[in-house]
């Protein structure tokens, strides 16, 4: 997850820096409105400046996030009250099983719009905002992954969407799908990572990066006026969650990695990344693991194409 200078850097969708989170849907530049041509000012200049010394500090990156964001919405968003808030989702499409998708730390659901229709032609698709995220709030909050994969389970069910699911989940949302694969493992289908973290990220960046680790959990507490403040407990508690979590089912997966490195990544950072991604492809018995040629982190973006595919092969398989 990263706005793709923290990418994979970061390896959650919080980022600082420069590359930009969602394709052009605003204006050429692919910016809000706000910022877009000449709104590339000195603040994201010297962001930019980040690969050279690493001179900016956690609050400038987290700033940053505050005014990246994309325009792009998904069809028929609605709102569903849970027994702690209320909770925004998108669904289309029909017949089963149901894709879901979750998206990375930065992003709403709008993020899979170059996929969302595509997706409903051949399937029921559904994609939500967890709290802090569009129009979804909580009262409790989740604290870790798992308590994610709890609620997004309890959610589908509100929803009337039966199992079983093909999870998809990209960046920090890989987390979030793996989770939920272990602890409901007879509702899934079968799941696609897309440039998905991986559970040792978080303590390999607090060990190994701490700038960028640091610039992560700053991120994820001072921004969206701390409606998000709970993502730096979940992200700092990955790996004991995972300790505590039962072994990973045997269904089909899918790993897609992104070919491009980001901006801070150094070669040793993009070298973990891709170990850790060929760990994920460890998870099943039955997965494939593809780079994907010219992409970035955003590969359902970049590359949609490539995740449509990805997706539909599991359906098709669980349908035969």
């Amino acid at each position: 997850m990263h706005f793709e200078a923290c990418s994979k850097a970061a390896g959650f969708h919080v980022g600082c820096l420069v590359s930009l989170p969602f394709k052009p849907s605003c204006g050429k530049s692919g910016l809000p409105s706000d910022i877009s041509s000449a709104g590339m000012n000195s603040s994201y200049k010297r962001a930019a400046s980040l690969k050279q010394g690493y001179q900016a500090t956690p609050t400038i990156c987290a700033v940053i996030v505050l005014w990246l964001g994309g325009c792009a919405t998904l069809p028929d968003v609605r709102t569903i009250g849970t027994t702690d808030g209320e909770t925004s989702y998108a669904t289309a499409g029909d017949g089963r099983p149901v894709v879901v998708l979750e998206s990375g730390m930065g992003p709403t659901m709008a993020t899979w719009s170059p996929i969302f229709d595509d997706l409903a032609q051949f399937a029921t698709v559904f994609a939500y905002d967890r709290p802090g995220y569009g129009r979804s709030s909580s009262s409790q909050p989740p604290r870790s992954a798992s308590d994610i994969a709890k609620k997004l389970h309890a959610l589908l069910a509100q929803a009337h969407h039966e199992p079983p699911y093909v999870l998809v989940g990209h960046s920090a949302g890989g987390l979030y799908i793996n989770a939920f694969a272990r602890l409901f493992p007879n509702d899934i289908a079968g799941l696609v990572f897309v440039d998905a973290t991986h559970p040792d990220w978080s303590d390999y960046l607090r060990q190994d990066h701490p700038f960028i680790y640091s610039t992560l959990i700053t991120s994820t507490t001072i921004g969206h006026f701390g409606m998000r403040r709970y993502e730096a407990e979940v992200i700092s508690s990955t790996r004991k969650d995972f300790d505590n979590l039962p072994d990973f089912p045997n269904v089909p997966v899918v790993i897609l990695t992104s070919e491009k490195s980001s901006l801070l990544s150094t070669r040793a950072m993009q070298a973990k990344w891709s170990a850790f991604q060929r760990d994920l492809a460890s998870l099943s018995l039955n997965a494939t693991h593809t780079v994907v040629a010219g992409s970035g982190h955003y590969i359902h973006q970049d590359r949609p194409e490539v995740v449509i595919e990805a997706v539909k092969s599991i359906v098709d398989g669980a349908r035969q």
